[in-house]
């Protein structure tokens, strides 16, 4: 269907996008960096033309070449992709800082110990 690249975002084009915004986070062709910064560009959008370049610029689309001269929304940023980093859950997105079970147990101690101390002087000096 040939539209009016000008023509305002209706409510429909922005969920269609987001729907191939979810359907390709779900079959893994899509990081969830890349699906938030889209869902950000889905909302910044103010014509059908921008919206249609947010979704030419998804993995594995055919129409990629005919979007290669679309402007992206005002303020869209596509994200750097960040080295891999597997986890337990897969890659991480950011670096965050992971207390162990031994630390947690240390503190645990810790703070158990001033609970008896505390009762201690509060029982015994009367």
């Amino acid at each position: 269907m040939d539209r009016n690249p000008n023509a305002p975002a209706t409510p429909a084009d922005r969920e269609r996008v987001t729907a191939e915004l979810r359907e390709h986070l779900a079959s893994g062709r899509l990081a969830l960096s890349d699906y938030r910064a889209g869902l950000d560009g889905v909302r910044r959008a103010v014509t059908v033309g921008e919206l249609d370049a947010l979704a030419a610029n998804l993995p594995g689309r055919d129409d990629r070449s005919e979007a290669a001269g679309a402007t992206p929304p005002p303020g869209y940023d596509r994200p750097v992709e960040a080295p891999f980093r597997a986890g337990a859950y897969g890659p991480a997105e950011e670096h965050r800082s992971r207390v162990s079970n031994a630390m947690l147990n240390k503190v645990w101690l810790v703070v158990m110990s001033l609970g008896v101390l505390v009762w201690a002087l509060v029982y015994f000096v009367r």
